[in-house]
């Protein structure tokens, strides 16, 4: 374990394990992009498990926005999962760059204080847009970093213990190989590869 990777983004492209298609509600493919984001926020990087209502406190955001592009407000690939905030705040803005065509990473850093740094003209775009430094969150991520730094730093089995539970998968994996999505599924094999088939297998790490 270590309480450094919660706060690294992506460097390399999110390549989409699941292609789910024909629902009617956007909001349906939610426990697809659950599994797809790894059950955190796309921009804010904040998880479920530090969320008293867990994946409640999340949903489901369209890259290329319903206002603007209103043929692509059920189309998968157009989805990302984002906290609740996040998705109010950025609204039916456009982000300078998609998510899944370029790694976050190479354009933001979270920095020791907890704030979020720009290191490209489209980074602080996105900062601006999300408003990824708002008082609220910065002092959130501080305190979390804190706190998983003190516990990864303790070694005792009491905070090793703890900190798993930080950084653990949700106890709530969705089953989506029960989900019979109306038009199909243009991945199939992305459902071997989902997080509740890997727990099944034994093949699941305990954190990430």
């Amino acid at each position: 374990m270590t309480s450094k990777r919660p706060w690294e983004y992506p460097t390399d492209r999110h390549e989409r394990l699941h292609g789910p298609l024909g629902y009617a509600d956007y909001r349906s493919f939610k426990p697809w992009l659950r599994d797809e984001f790894r059950f955190r926020c796309v921009y804010c990087l904040w998880r479920e498990a530090w969320c008293a209502d867990g994946d409640g406190s999340f949903g489901v955001d369209h890259v290329r926005p319903r206002a603007s592009y209103p043929g692509q407000e059920r189309d998968y690939d157009n989805l990302v999962y984002a906290c609740c905030r996040c998705n109010s705040i950025k609204q039916d803005s456009s982000l300078p760059t998609d998510p899944c065509k370029e790694g976050l990473g190479k354009h933001l850093r979270v920095v020791s204080d907890g704030s979020v740094h720009g290191i490209t003209e489209i980074g602080r775009q996105i900062i601006e847009i999300c408003r990824l430094n708002r008082a609220a969150l910065v002092q959130a991520r501080r305190r979390m970093r804190q706190l998983l730094q003190e516990l990864d730093a303790a070694k005792t089995d009491e905070a090793k213990s703890l900190l798993q539970e930080y950084l653990a998968f949700p106890s709530n994996l969705p089953v989506l190989s029960q989900l019979n999505p109306p038009g199909g599924n243009k991945r199939p094999n992305g459902i071997a590869a989902s997080h509740h088939e890997l727990r099944m297998r034994g093949e699941l790490q305990e954190t990430y």
